[in-house]
């Protein structure tokens, strides 16, 4: 986006928010039965490259945290998935936190997360804790060192929970039924061994649509995870497959007004009109519509 227009954009959602309307919004759509929550998702908190598709800046990351610890209710991914299971009202402007990946400058959020007393969810692949291992789209990009078994026992120690990413960030749209198997088993049992916790959550790499076999979405289940999540974008709405929940990648957004807003569900009417709403995503059971939108760079 250019200058100027990003400048319009931010003058746009001030206005939005300042002068009541966003207020109005969100309370007409309670009214009229409008309910969802949101499973927000991170990877990198970091200076040593711009802002991308999967970076955050640390100043924007500690902004963030202080604009959500301020106005939602920020829970656990247990109790997002506690309230989809039971069937009860979604409340307003509740959200969880994750992140995916290893990288190292996930300890530093770690504390900025709890300095604002905000819970969140770490998914790992376990292979790249403790090594040099560099992710494809990270080549060519100054060094980001992933986390270490001490740091991710730090996060522990902090009150964060670890979920697993698999071992070797694999694919399960294209790997066999035996891979996803062992996959989904030995990460599960290399982090409960080094946390000493249990692991219940689990993100499935890449978190597109065909990046998950439907016919391997029982064995989720059998391994021992109480749920997971994709990454592909959309919210929590009632009536979706509640095996595997939407995650919304937040570096889209470029201004804490524009983040406030579309996490209150007040910028509904403008992506419905762009043809891409997340809760055209949300609605559509698993497996997942042709209209999702695009993979997150395929990277998440």
């Amino acid at each position: 986006m250019t200058g100027w227009k990003a400048r319009v954009r931010v003058a746009l959602c001030g206005a939005y928010k300042y002068s009541g309307a966003m207020w109005t919004h969100e309370s007409l759509a309670r009214l009229f039965g409008h309910r969802f929550m949101t499973i927000l998702l991170f990877h990198r908190v970091t200076d040593v490259i711009p802002e991308d598709g999967l970076t955050v800046s640390t100043t924007r990351f500690r902004q963030m945290c202080a604009m959500l610890a301020k106005r939602f209710r920020v829970v656990p991914l247990s109790e997002i998935f506690r309230i989809v299971r039971a069937g009860e009202p979604m409340p307003p402007r509740t959200l969880a936190i994750t992140f995916d990946d290893s990288y190292h400058d996930n300890l530093n959020a770690c504390r900025v997360l709890h300095d604002h007393g905000l819970p969140a969810t770490f998914f790992l692949p376990t292979s790249f804790i403790d090594s040099q291992r560099v992710f494809e789209w990270d080549r060519g990009l100054p060094p980001m060192p992933n986390l270490t078994w001490n740091d991710v026992r730090e996060m522990v120690r902090l009150g964060f929970e670890i979920g697993s990413h698999t071992v070797t960030h694999a694919n399960l749209g294209i790997v066999s039924r035996e891979q996803a198997w062992d996959e989904l088993i030995r990460s599960k049992q290399i982090l409960e061994d080094q946390t000493g916790q249990p692991v219940r959550w689990f993100a499935y790499p890449f978190g597109g649509q065909h990046h998950l076999r439907p016919e391997y979405v029982p064995l989720i289940a059998e391994a021992g995870y109480e749920g997971a999540v994709s990454a592909f974008g959309g919210f929590v709405t009632p009536g979706l497959d509640n095996r595997v929940l939407p995650r919304e990648a937040v570096p889209y957004f470029r201004s804490l007004a524009h983040l406030e807003l579309y996490l209150a569900g007040c910028l509904n009417w403008l992506y419905a009109l762009k043809g891409r709403t997340s809760n055209e995503l949300a609605r559509n059971p698993w497996p997942y519509g042709e209209h999702a939108r695009a993979e997150h760079h395929s990277l998440t």
